[in-house]
């Protein structure tokens, strides 16, 4: 693959195949979904992802704590890197990386679902634990020329706390609210190119403190919401030579709404960042 207008392209192939099994059983209290993927990659070989969700119905309930479910799932996944990351020609500033490796993820979670009140209110807190191998970065190679390169940081760890809140306000009005805490470190990584993959460091533009909110209506014709968004300070790079190590925290108010002009016609209008504050995802430089 490539850009012609860039000259000599690094070229590649590369075949999949997948083939998918998953089963669900419910023992009285207690559900369960396991399956798995096999992965037949020509140029990876073969990988299999399995993965398991249990739920269990620890308490009945009554009128205020109205059932208490407890949650654990593990999960592995597997993703090969890009076409343009590997064979990459599509401009003069990233150099093609032919042997790179797939990501490989280790993924489980706990967690805790009350409901109270029958119903009207659902609390959740849940913990994860996320261990990557290979994963993908873009590392910056000649910072004169503004050249860089996507290579594989060896070993990574994300792990933290969400906490969710939904509560029907009215019964056509649904609030949900929800905090993360995540705590990220990259564990190895023998021969990095540039001091952010250093062992200790964190994960580039993963923000340790988030939260939504995000309030409903849902009428028999029309329905609106109103949601908001808050990302905290993150570390990310310029890749540039600027010296920028974080990108800024934000928060983001949208709109939304649809109204149903016929039984099979909808119309759909939304506002994102309704109330027009500047913000960044991730760091922006011009030259």
């Amino acid at each position: 693959m490539g850009n012609l207008a860039f000259g000599l392209q690094t070229h590649g192939q590369r075949l999949s195949d997948d083939v998918y099994l998953q089963q669900q059983i419910t023992w009285g209290r207690l559900s369960a979904i396991a399956g798995g993927r096999f992965v037949h990659n020509s140029a990876f070989g073969n990988t299999g992802v399995p993965r398991v969700a249990l739920t269990w119905q620890a308490l009945r309930g009554g009128e205020v704590f109205s059932g208490t479910r407890l949650r654990f799932s593990y999960a592995t996944a597997f993703k090969e890197p890009r076409l343009e990351e590997t064979f990459n020609a599509t401009d003069l500033f990233n150099i093609a990386n032919p042997g790179l490796r797939p990501e490989h993820t280790r993924a489980f979670e706990a967690g805790i679902q009350q409901n109270l009140e029958q119903g009207k209110y659902v609390f959740t807190a849940t913990y994860f634990n996320n261990l990557f191998h290979d994963q993908i970065n873009y590392v910056e190679v000649d910072p004169i020329n503004f050249v860089g390169e996507y290579q594989n940081v060896n070993k990574a760890l994300a792990h933290g706390a969400e906490a969710e809140l939904q509560a029907r306000l009215k019964s056509r009005l649904l609030l949900t609210t929800a905090y993360t805490y995540t705590s990220t470190q990259i564990l190895d990584n023998p021969a990095p190119i540039n001091s952010l993959y250093n062992v200790g460091e964190p994960l580039l533009r993963r923000p340790r403190h988030s939260a939504t909110l995000l309030l409903s209506y849902l009428g028999s014709r029309w329905g609106a919401n109103l949601s908001g968004s808050f990302v905290g300070r993150r570390p990310d790079s310029d890749f540039l030579g600027f010296n920028i190590d974080h990108a800024a925290g934000y928060a983001r108010v949208d709109l939304g709404g649809w109204y149903a002009v016929r039984p099979r016609v909808s119309l759909y209008a939304n506002v994102e960042n309704a109330l027009d504050r500047r913000y960044n995802e991730v760091v922006e430089t011009s030259c």
